[in-house]
């Protein structure tokens, strides 16, 4: 079809006014009373529009004018059906008018000063999401429909329109015009309708590639549905954002609310800009409520941005995640994550094992190199990076991954870091947690960890948030409970820096680096310290550990702590007639292994049973804590006073602390 533009002629007429008016010096002599031609002008337009939807492109439209008038001329334009309906006669053409929404002007008048040829200008925006899908051309009758002067002009008969011809590209049936969606050809988004065609394209028992080549705008896009939301879970894609931003994403969909629903292959390089997520009766987490299969189907996301996320919470399903809610044979790297976990309709009934990236993690997941903030709230099973590590869960690695989430949690198990790990192996090293950690009612809260219950390796790690537990016992500046019931695990080169308080009167059991460790065996403390200060209303209060006993006070608990420092301004337990306290354990076993810990020399230690401060001697299986005057009670250790003067770092130093690990030139040690 050839499209046709009229020259838009306007002839305007300048009828002089009656009678002799005396013109100023500043005042033009001569009077101009020919006819003043004008044209509008719509600048670097198309000869046919051609936009995919939702695009929008904007045109700057002006009049110029062939001859000058000597008044200021304000002239209006607009669009005029009856134009379109003359075009179509003169050119047997059956063109139906652009409708309204699809267009607009920032100015609907212009002015033309005197003496000039070119007037203010306007900006014409064309909008494709307003057109019907339909992809016929229609036409945009742009004219003027008014004119006025400083002195009385008139339009003249001469017809004065431009003629804007605009339609909708149309995808081709997989919704994309660019790709196949195979590796080496993946399908293409550039655009909100192409992001959105993911769901149509992605195919059963096949992997999908999709790529992305702009920023994607979803703030006005409502009801997005995930793809792959039903068993057996097999539309695999690759899904690479190259950089770029999803912005404004938004979904509250009943099953499943995320944007992949279950990813089975990888998402990558990819930034979300303010996504909201709410939640009822479903797993959730942004990129997928789930990741991985438990049939054996693999995901992986990396290189991920997030930021100013959303979820509100309007149910109790377990399982809520920054990321993901559930995850299996899932690898995590490069990611960094700002989101809000938040009770939406404060009732405090929200979901169990909420985690600022994983609510879940059910089988063998790494996570590597990856930093939360914001906040996050749940029942129980509350962590910065996973809430709930599973029993079934089996190596399980964290490594390089921080949190700055504040974390307040209903119920048991909250830790800075991870809530409850039961993995039968797991290893977190060189990560730490900075937000504060608060348990409003039940036992296990750690500023890293709140309790983990297997064969473990934490190494070179730390946490600086304050620990408070309004209500339960086990409560610790780096991990709440590290009882194991399975193998040897050891906690070496750590510390923890914040303040721990235990409020509630029915909570015992608080300690500046670990709450307790009871009636398990193979666990080693080594090369760690603690500086906050540590509190109990109620029982048990110590500078490292609280309990590090079984049920039997002659048990061999293989329980081995050594070459540590509490560095505690104060440790108090208010209450009496209950357990003991210790500068350095609160209650120990009398055969375990106790060597070469000190406590700070001018450390302020208040029992309400009593107890004072002594140098305790080194102590092994062959050389029991043994207090006659005691027995069969347990005994608190209190390791020994640092020299008059002495800093942590000096003490260490003194200990051996390793200089590859620990950078001992200030008076606090600090981690490589």
């Amino acid at each position: 079809m050839k499209t046709y533009r009229i020259p838009a002629l306007i002839a305007l007429v300048a009828l002089l006014a009656a009678g002799c008016v005396q013109e100023h010096d500043y005042e033009k002599k001569i009077k101009i009373d020919t006819p003043a031609n004008f044209a509008i002008l719509v600048e670097a337009i198309e000869d046919t529009v051609v936009l995919m939807s939702p695009r929008t492109k904007s045109y700057t439209v002006r009049i110029e004018a062939t001859s000058i008038a000597d008044d200021l001329l304000t002239l209006t334009i607009g669009s005029d059906p009856s134009k379109a309906d003359a075009y179509n006669l003169a050119h047997g053409t059956s063109f139906e008018m652009v409708p309204g929404d699809a267009f607009s002007l920032t100015k609907e008048q212009l002015f033309l000063p005197r003496y000039n040829k070119k007037s203010s200008t306007s900006v014409l925006t064309l909008r494709s999401g307003a057109l019907p899908d339909d992809g016929a051309t229609r036409i945009l009758p742009l004219t003027v429909t008014k004119i006025e002067g400083t002195s009385p002009v008139s339009l003249a008969q001469t017809d004065s329109t431009f003629f804007i011809f605009f339609r909708r590209k149309m995808l081709p049936a997989s919704g994309f015009e660019v790709g196949t969606g195979t590796e080496d050809d993946p399908y293409i988004i550039s655009n909100q309708t192409e992001l959105a065609s993911m769901a149509h394209a992605s195919k059963s028992g096949q992997k999908t590639w999709f790529k992305m080549v702009a920023d994607v705008d979803l703030s006005d896009f409502e009801d997005w549905s995930a793809a792959n939301v039903a068993s057996p879970y097999d539309m695999a894609v690759d899904f690479d954002g190259d950089g770029h931003k999803i912005v404004g994403f938004n979904c509250n969909a009943e099953s499943y609310p995320s944007f992949v629903g279950v990813l089975n292959g990888c998402i990558h390089d990819v930034v979300f800009e303010n996504p909201v997520l709410t939640v009822g009766a479903s797993p959730a987490g942004l990129i997928a409520a789930q990741s991985g299969t438990a049939e054996g189907a693999a995901a992986e996301i990396r290189n991920v941005t997030v930021t100013g996320l959303t979820i509100n919470l309007n149910g109790t399903t377990e399982g809520i995640g920054g990321l993901v809610g559930r995850a299996y044979n899932t690898s995590f790297s490069d990611i960094t994550l700002q989101a809000e976990i938040i009770d939406a309709d404060a009732d405090e009934k929200v979901p169990n094992s909420v985690g600022g990236i994983v609510g879940v993690v059910a089988n063998a997941c790494q996570f590597n190199n990856i930093e939360t903030s914001g906040f996050a709230t749940g029942a129980a099973r509350v962590g910065g990076l996973i809430g709930y590590i599973i029993d079934t869960a089996e190596g399980v690695t964290v490594e390089r991954c921080s949190s700055a989430m504040e974390i307040v949690n209903f119920g048991a198990n909250s830790g800075g870091l991870i809530g409850l790990a039961y993995a039968p192996l797991l290893t977190v090293t060189d990560s730490y947690a900075t937000g504060n950690v608060t348990n409003n009612s039940a036992h296990y809260c750690g500023g890293l960890i709140g309790s983990m219950n297997g064969t473990s390796e934490i190494r070179r790690c730390y946490a600086t948030g304050n620990v408070l537990n309004k209500g339960g016992n086990h409560v610790g500046g780096l991990i709440g409970n590290a009882a194991r019931t399975t193998g040897d695990t050891l906690i070496e080169d750590c510390y923890a820096t914040g303040n721990v308080t235990l409020t509630a009167s029915n909570g015992r059991m608080v300690g500046g680096l670990i709450g307790v460790v009871e009636n398990k065996t193979g666990v080693t403390v080594r090369r760690c310290y603690a500086t906050g200060d540590v509190v109990s209303e109620t029982s048990v209060a110590a500078g490292l550990v609280s309990f590090a006993k079984s049920s039997v006070l002659t048990d061999l608990m293989d329980f081995t702590l050594e070459d540590s420092i509490a560095w505690n301004a104060l440790v108090s337990n208010q209450a009496t007639g209950t357990w003991s306290s210790g500068a350095i354990i609160g209650v120990t076993n009398v055969y375990n292994t106790l060597t070469n810990n000190y406590r700070r020399s001018d450390m302020v230690f208040l029992d309400g049973g009593g107890e004072i401060l002594y140098d305790c001697p080194n102590v092994s299986p062959s050389a029991p804590l043994i207090d006659a005057a005691r027995i069969p009670n347990y005994y608190p250790y209190h390791g020994k006073a640092a020299p008059e003067g002495a800093t942590i770092s000096s003490v260490a130093a003194s200990l051996g602390w390793p200089a590859d690990v620990w950078d001992l030139a200030g008076d606090t040690p600090k981690l490589k």
